[in-house]
């Protein structure tokens, strides 16, 4: 094991926060090297990431030392780093901060964070467009869920104040990255100790935005089927065309906004409106554009 390339950085926001954005944007700088696949959830246990993520507890990079570290090969980078949203769902998944900091105790934690009344509800559509939640939103997205917990950033934060210093966590809004890309990033690669970077357009652009349309499993065992060691083995053998065209004949899709998401946005307004407050303390700023009353476009 090549204990210089061990990762020292870990984007740790939940879904929906921007992190495959992120990631994008900081393996462009020349001293970050951020690792392919995006989230190789190699600090989730096994058994908890199969019943989260089953087709990426196939793949070796989540359980493998040797294939997680060939993941992490730039020599001449001072970062190495990865984006796994799954790092920061406690307690759905838990004992990810502690394995990462027996694993390198230097680590650096970007915490990305949005607006938890938005990227809850968004959570939950990713989720039921995946298969992996048959509930209606009203019922999903209660106390004690994983899409509310995993919006309740102070109880997600702590996990990690348990093992690293406050000063190892740089906590970063995803409408800041949004409206302020370059500020953003340079406030962030400034937390790095790296020198300013100039970013081109083409570096900056928009990652993975929201269709407006979510899917159900036309029959039962359409997620059983996606989800199985078979399937794994053989998908990266089929053609991408052919796998969509699965993907179409085993789901139908219709659009989110035929849901009233009205008395969930209240819900979850009057419910985040404590934790944010709680939040902010810690963090030392506000959060103005947070718990909306209506949905955002992104």
């Amino acid at each position: 094991m090549t204990v210089g390339l061990k990762p020292n950085l870990f984007v740790i926001g939940a879904s929906k926060t921007g992190s495959s954005a992120l990631h994008a944007y900081l393996d462009v700088h020349p001293a970050i090297q951020m690792s392919r696949p995006k989230e190789p959830c190699f600090f989730v246990e096994r058994e908890q990431l199969k019943r989260m993520w089953p087709v990426q507890a196939h793949n070796k990079v989540s359980y493998e030392l040797s294939a997680y570290l060939a993941m992490f090969d730039d020599q001449s980078a001072r970062y190495h780093g990865e984006a796994s949203v799954y790092y920061s769902q406690y307690p759905h998944i838990d004992g990810v901060a502690r394995r990462i900091y027996d694993f390198n105790p230097e680590a650096r934690i970007v915490y990305l964070v949005r607006d938890p009344v938005t990227r809850t509800i968004r959570h939950y559509w990713q989720r039921a467009k995946e298969l992996f939640e048959p509930l209606p939103l009203d019922e999903a997205v209660v106390e004690g869920s994983i899409y509310v917990d995993a919006s309740d950033y102070k109880l997600q934060v702590d996990q990690y104040l348990n093992y690293f210093d406050r000063s190892s966590i740089c906590v970063v809004s995803s409408e800041d990255l949004r409206v302020s890309r370059r500020e953003t990033l340079g406030a962030i690669l400034g937390w790095l100790d790296l020198p300013p970077f100039e970013f081109a357009e083409s570096d900056l652009t928009d990652r993975h935005v929201s269709p407006s349309t979510s899917r159900r499993a036309r029959f039962a065992l359409a997620r059983s089927i996606r989800d199985s060691a078979t399937w794994a083995s053989v998908r990266p053998l089929v053609p991408k065309l052919v796998r969509s065209a699965l993907a179409r004949a085993g789901t139908a899709t219709f659009e989110r906004a035929s849901v009233d998401d009205t008395a969930v946005r209240k819900w979850l307004a009057d419910y985040f409106r404590p934790r944010v407050a709680e939040f902010e303390i810690f963090c030392g700023r506000k959060f103005p554009g947070w718990l909306r009353s209506k949905p955002v476009n992104y």
